[in-house]
């Protein structure tokens, strides 16, 4: 059987009957979105392949549900039958994907989004994934896990809040729902449609680990190493591995484990990291003085050095 192609610009399918979702949900949730329908909209025409359970919208083709959008060239719905009608689990996003909520917005070349499982793995030279406060690239792929509220990307992988960046080959990224601040005092505010929120509400990301290749950068430190994570709420990060620490880009320490409070800008650097394995490395570093009159050059004279231990040190994690 030949497929139908539909002339008009929708075509209507029952969503998964999964939990029932809230009106005011945030974040990527179109599997959560309880028994809401699908639409598909399309510039030219839709094809609905009735024998294989799939419909084919191409042409600035659009998917929506509640509050999510799914925007591409070309999107392919599968569908089963359900107990109340035909059930999209999977969609299938090709060319200029957009994948948005009211507050957070995911682009790439290509996605599928798994209703099932409630993930959606996005492919793109880069794939990002942007919040109200933070942005995340990467060449490979970016996957979101809905139920987890966590994102995984690989291959070069970036994070990035304000001044701060996080790179490393795969990167994970934890996260919850960001919600407006509320002033002492002040009644709550009535509930508002998420479409409404505006920058108030979508991901706020918790914490971010990185894996090799790991480069942790802020205003004034550059640290690398083979693995770094970066706590957002207590503002601490740690970087392990073959550790440098270079700061205003001429000074450099080299050590096993680095612990960074990125709210004081205070650094620490060790040989091992607390209740690690002694490797019998020792913590170095370098220190280029500035000349009066002169800029600094790592290749002049006068460098000063030093290479120590740092007995019985205890991070502010320990304290």
């Amino acid at each position: 059987m030949k497929p139908i192609t539909l002339p008009g610009l929708l075509f209507t399918l029952l969503g998964l009957l999964g939990s029932a979702g809230s009106a005011a949900a945030q974040g990527f949730e179109m599997s959560q979105s309880g028994d809401q329908q699908i639409q598909v909209y399309s510039d030219n025409g839709i094809e609905w392949h009735s024998e294989e359970l799939r419909v084919i919208a191409r042409g600035n083709a659009h998917a929506v549900r509640g509050t999510m959008t799914i925007d591409a060239d070309v999107l392919t719905a599968h569908y089963r039958k359900g107990a109340k009608g035909d059930e999209i689990w999977r969609l299938d996003a090709d060319g200029n994907v957009v994948i948005r909520s009211p507050n957070d917005t995911a682009t790439g070349a290509k996605a599928i989004y798994d209703l099932d499982k409630a993930v959606f793995v996005l492919k793109g030279a880069p794939a990002k994934l942007v919040t109200p406060t933070d942005s995340f690239q990467a060449t490979e792929s970016l996957e979101y896990w809905e139920l987890k509220r966590m994102a995984v990307l690989r291959g070069d992988a970036v994070a990035t809040q304000e001044t701060k960046t996080l790179k490393g080959d795969v990167l994970t990224a934890h996260f919850k729902d960001k919600t407006a601040p509320q002033a002492k005092g002040a009644k709550p505010a009535p509930a508002k449609s998420p479409a409404k929120t505006g920058g108030d509400g979508g991901l706020e990301l918790q914490r971010a680990d990185a894996y090799g290749h790991v480069v942790l950068t802020t205003a004034t430190e550059k640290l690398t190493g083979d693995r770094g994570d970066y706590n957002v709420e207590t503002g601490i990060a740690t970087v392990s591995g073959s550790v440098k620490i270079v700061r205003d880009g001429v000074n450099q320490l080299d050590g096993g484990w680095a612990h960074v409070n990125l709210n004081t800008g205070v650094s620490k650097l060790f040989a091992n990291a607390p209740g690690g394995e002694d490797t019998g490395k020792r913590v170095q570093g370098l220190f280029i003085p500035q000349k009066k009159g002169e800029k600094s050059d790592p290749g002049e004279k006068g460098r000063a050095s030093f290479t120590g231990n740092v007995p019985g040190a205890k991070t502010d994690r320990e304290r």
